[in-house]
């Protein structure tokens, strides 16, 4: 690979050259350099196949107190750079790039702060991906059929210039909907909100406390139609083998044997757990009974059966649903509701990408209502 090397401090030298030459155009101040945009460069890291991953070339990487230059793409097999042990299934993964005494060279490391054998000073993280948490098997039509544990999703691969706002763990980019969507169903809550592996499934908690959920680690709740466009590709009309509660996250087939697996790798998003939405509906209830007044005349006269009823609309009320933060104002016993789609454990034919449900308001709190959360990309 084509690499130079050039000091923070340097002066360009008009030679010609184009790295040298990129130097002029900056103040000689390089202390915050950290990608030059004038490169042209769109992509740092991009999925090369299920093993490998490209380093994309015309590339400046600070590192330290040095710029290195990568000329040319550079295809790399993760093994090959992997800092220590083996690659494993449903794990997140970071790339890193690496001043060893003055060369360039990069490394693949489960760590999140810096690689084996190098420290802070000397490597830089320039990006990640997330392997696959189970065989997907043949599935007609799907871009995953054939991945097995431990390959490389195509969509879970980020850079410095391609990621979301929220941390990158555990993601998947949508380009349909242009979002970053969790692979798995949320573990944990408030700022320990995770998209993990075998992570316990978060349920049994209402609307307005997923919102603050997904709010504390920088996501939110998908809409009706980003979920419809996410899901794409995942089982329809079936739900998961046993049609039982499956407590914790991912590598789950259907009740037909099918991976439940979107085209994204957006695992459980049909017949696992009905899943909030950010989308608002409404429902009818508490209406006054209706009775018709009947009149009957029979041997000239006439009798009426009932009174005029009232008005049946129900009334509107305030509702103290909010834990102290003011109250509902809705019409009816509930009159409001918040969208949950995909369908639940034994749903059956009832689930699917499209499968939505008008019937839960904002305070329910079930063990068959989880959520699943998106983040904007980072501009």
């Amino acid at each position: 690979m084509a690499i130079q090397t050039i000091n923070l401090g340097t002066a360009g030298t008009q030679s010609g050259d184009k790295v040298r030459d990129a130097f002029d155009k900056v103040n000689q101040n390089f202390s915050n350099i950290q990608n030059l945009d004038f490169l042209g460069l769109k992509r740092i890291v991009e999925w090369k196949s299920k093993t490998q991953i490209t380093i994309k070339g015309n590339n400046l990487i600070k590192i330290g107190t040095q710029l290195f230059f990568l000329e040319n793409d550079l295809d790399l097999t993760v093994a090959d750079i992997l800092d220590t042990g083996t690659i494993s299934n449903g794990k997140d993964y970071y790339v890193y790039a690496c001043n060893n005494s003055g060369t360039l060279v990069f490394r693949v490391s489960l760590a999140s702060t810096f690689p084996a054998g190098f420290s802070a000073e000397t490597s830089r993280k320039i990006g990640g991906f997330h392997t696959l948490c189970a065989d997907v098997g043949t599935i007609t039509d799907h871009p995953l059929s054939g991945f097995v544990a431990g390959d490389i999703l195509p969509a879970s691969v980020w850079d410095l210039k391609h990621r979301p706002v929220s941390e990158p763990a555990g993601m998947v980019y949508v380009d349909a909907i242009d979002k970053w969507v969790d692979i798995y169903l949320p573990s944990g809550f408030g700022v320990n909100t995770k998209s993990v592996f075998g992570g316990v499934i978060l349920d049994t908690r209402n609307w307005m406390y997923f919102v603050d959920d997904g709010g504390a680690v920088k996501k939110r709740l998908l809409t009706d139609m980003e979920f419809q466009l996410a899901a794409s590709g995942s089982n329809e009309q079936t739900n998961i083998a046993g049609s039982a509660d499956p407590v914790t996250t991912g590598g789950h087939s259907d009740t037909a044997s099918r991976r439940m697996i979107s085209k994204y790798g957006i695992e459980d998003m049909c017949g696992a757990m009905l899943q909030w939405l950010l989308d608002q509906s409404y429902r009818f209830d508490g209406a006054t009974v209706h009775t018709h007044p009947v009149t009957v005349t029979t041997l000239g006269e006439a009798v009426t059966s009932e009174g005029p009823s009232v008005d049946v609309a129900p009334t509107f009320s305030h509702k103290d649903q909010t834990v102290g933060k003011g109250l509902l104002y809705t019409q009816g016993t509930y009159g409001d509701v918040k969208l949950v789609a995909g369908g639940s454990w034994d749903n059956g034919t009832i689930c699917g990408s499209r499968s939505r449900s008008v019937y839960y308001h904002r305070w329910s709190t079930y063990t068959w209502i989880g959520g699943r959360f998106c983040s904007e990309g980072k501009k």
